[in-house]
């Protein structure tokens, strides 16, 4: 199985210490890489591939044109630091993966942040990496749209998705599908309290393969423990009593 395990256990003792903007430049919201260099050379961006940054209150995360990445930051006026930095494993041609690791080590030097109106640029030591922002995007609705599942979360771990595509869909009629990646569950959903309650669950008799059983029985599980469902523009996160969640994405 592709996974990494995020050591997110540093990253909250390290977002305890503080992070945030305080007098700083604005970082909070979305940001897109638009180019940079490292040692003075211009840092890769493959066609048809994006990286971003996300900050969230005392965490970034975002894309580097592969795998998804996480991390804590502090910010302490134009000083910009990151820590933690880990990211899933999923498997990409070499030439994204070569830009990824690229990515990810410059963002790993940077030392200091400035933001105005041409965008954010973090630099440090022999690097620079310039941002945008990210164009909004709207919430997706809950019902009816075909959500694919990109990330398994499991107390600290955080692990990429296996076996065939896991789709999740709730239809208006109160119906609801999902895949777990070698399975089929069925049942009848509502939404209650802010949590997904879906019951009459039924799955298919089929056999998973040993590298598919743990993420089937982590989705199942958290479908079937009415977990706290948030949308926020286009990912669906569900998390269940005892910390474990499931990550989708709206395939569109």
């Amino acid at each position: 199985m592709h996974r990494a395990a995020l050591l997110l256990a540093a990253v909250l003792a390290l977002a305890a210490c503080g992070g945030g903007a305080g007098s700083g430049p604005d970082l909070a919201g979305e940001w897109e890489f638009t180019g940079g260099t490292a040692d003075g050379a211009a840092l890769p961006r493959p066609d048809g591939t994006a990286a971003t940054l996300e900050v969230d209150g005392d965490e970034l995360r975002g894309t580097a044109f592969c795998n998804h990445w996480f991390a804590s930051y502090r910010l302490d006026g134009s000083s910009f630091t990151v820590s933690g930095l880990g990211s899933t494993e999923m498997g990409c041609a070499p030439d994204v993966l070569a830009a990824e690791s690229a990515f990810l080590a410059a963002l790993g030097a940077v030392d200091t942040a400035a933001s105005g109106d041409d965008g954010l640029l973090l630099s440090g030591d022999g690097v620079e990496l310039r941002f945008t922002r990210a164009a909004s995007v709207p919430d997706s609705p809950l019902e009816g749209t075909r959500w694919v599942l990109e990330t398994v979360v499991d107390g600290a771990t955080a692990s990429s998705t296996v076996g065939e595509p896991a789709v999740l869909r709730l239809d208006g009629d109160g119906t609801a599908e999902a895949t777990t990646g070698c399975r089929t569950i069925t049942g009848r959903w509502l939404l209650e309290d802010g949590a997904l309650v879906i019951d009459d669950l039924l799955a298919d008799g089929i056999d998973c393969p040993p590298e598919v059983a743990q993420q089937d029985v982590a989705v199942s599980s958290v479908l079937g423990g009415s977990p706290a469902t948030e949308v926020t523009e286009d990912r669906l996160t569900l998390t269940a009593d005892d910390g474990r969640g499931l990550v989708y994405r709206d395939a569109g």
